[in-house]
């Protein structure tokens, strides 16, 4: 094939380690989304229990119990919208997503019954699932196979900033507007990014003429490239995958990693109140955790980029090992309390990125998708975990200090796993 001395010009511009104009906007964009499906997903437990006490008189126990049904439907949702991006591409799930997402985000608002509850929230997770994770981390995986863990250190940043951001927003507009009126512009906004996303979003930066990792390269090149991706069938079926020692090594490992951290997030406002603080002040220290965990998404991206995901995610869980100690001997000391809110902080951008980034080291470009449909449904199940875990342990022992010893031995299970997960490329790279 005769190649052409003409470089796309984006490309061209910055090649030099650069992600390219097209390039940050899909980054950008993909921050926003990850923070909407973090916001609703998780981190607003720790405003949507009290504030649904308040104005309805449900038991904030009660309400938790009934978030693991939808935390499940998000397992659901992950590997439904994983097949239909094979299909459609992860711009329509996107799209499509976002707008069913607003409707379930106006419902929620206006339940009146615990069941109503339940199922609000059931949709919620299944709808996030797609738009804000899966659809969301194939994007990325698709324009940037080879620098997946800085890119997706940009992107994840969308977690800590949802925890930073979105929890004191959402709490301050149901206190001004009530929890219908907040979520009547929730639904707005969603739906405006939806709209934004359909002309915006490119599936494939071959797409408009850019290639993956904004390298420079022919024109001939990247429509060639283009006709074999459209082209593509993955060699990795579900049968295949369900035979693969490595995708359930991903699935449960960092699916062990990931429940931790969620655990440890959702929990975070009551376990400061429990040890004196009040509910305000609380709020304010989860902030500060999702601020310093700006920085620490980028370093959890830079490791990956700089020594691999398995490493990366070794040092991941074995901080956050650290961190459970300290929680367990957490005391109303401002010293301790700021080492915490530290320690809390540096990995709560790092899981998504690392889950989404072994994937791709596994898998490669071509095969993620395949891959990723089973591997996210189990990594949510075992994720999912945490709340009966933590349930049952504050049903017996009435106190968080349990439930982390617990983590600890599933953390510990879960570098195990990392460590025998292969870090060679199985699939079709580029």
């Amino acid at each position: 094939m005769a190649v052409k001395a003409e470089l796309n010009m984006d490309a061209q511009a910055t090649s030099k380690g650069g992600f390219g104009s097209w390039g940050w906007g899909m980054i950008i964009f993909s921050i926003f989304m990850y923070c909407f499906y973090a916001g609703w997903g998780a981190d607003g437990l720790n405003i949507f229990t009290t504030a649904f006490q308040r104005t309805r008189g449900w038991d904030p126990a009660t309400l938790l119990t009934l978030v693991a049904p939808g935390q499940l439907l998000g397992v659901i949702g992950s590997g439904f919208f994983g097949q239909i991006i094979i299909n459609r591409g992860p711009r329509f799930v996107i799209t499509s997503g976002l707008v069913c997402f607003a409707a379930a985000v106006f419902w929620f608002g206006r339940v009146d019954a615990l069941w109503q509850f339940a199922v609000a929230f059931m949709l919620i997770n299944f709808f996030g699932a797609g738009f804000g994770f899966i659809a969301t981390g194939t994007l990325i995986t698709t324009w940037f196979p080879r620098k997946k863990g800085i890119a997706l250190g940009w992107a994840t940043m969308g977690f800590p900033l949802s925890t930073a951001a979105f929890v004191p927003v959402i709490a301050l507009m149901f206190g001004r507007i009530g929890i219908a009126g907040a979520t009547t512009v929730w639904a707005g906004i969603l739906v405006l990014f939806a709209v934004v996303g359909f002309f915006f979003i490119k599936d494939k930066p071959e797409q408009i003429g850019c290639y993956p990792d904004n390298e420079p390269i022919s024109d001939d090149a990247i429509k060639a490239n283009l006709q074999e991706l459209e082209n593509y069938v993955s060699p990795f079926t579900v049968k295949r995958l369900l035979r693969d020692k490595d995708m359930w090594l991903i699935a449960v490992g960092w699916g062990c990693l990931w429940m931790v951290t969620l655990g440890i997030v959702v929990q975070l406002v009551p376990r400061m109140m429990s040890i004196g603080y009040s509910q305000s002040y609380a709020i304010a220290l989860l902030s500060a955790a999702a601020v310093c965990a700006l920085p620490g998404s980028l370093l959890w991206g830079w490791l990956d980029q700089k020594f691999g995901t398995r490493f990366a995610s070794i040092c991941y869980g074995a901080v956050y090992i650290l961190t459970l100690i300290v929680l367990i001997a957490q005391t109303r000391n401002t010293a301790l309390t700021f080492i915490t809110i530290a320690l809390v902080g540096l990995g709560l951008g790092g899981i998504k990125n690392l889950i989404t980034s072994m994937v791709g080291t596994v898998y490669g470009r071509y095969d993620f998708t395949a891959a990723n449909r089973i591997i996210m449904p189990i990594t949510i199940i075992v994720r999912t975990l945490c709340f009966p875990l933590m349930g049952v342990t504050l049903a017996i022992l009435k106190t968080l200090t349990g439930a982390y010893a617990v983590f600890i031995v599933v953390d510990i299970l879960a570098i195990i796993l990392v460590f025998a997960t292969t870090s060679r490329c199985k699939g079709k790279a580029f």
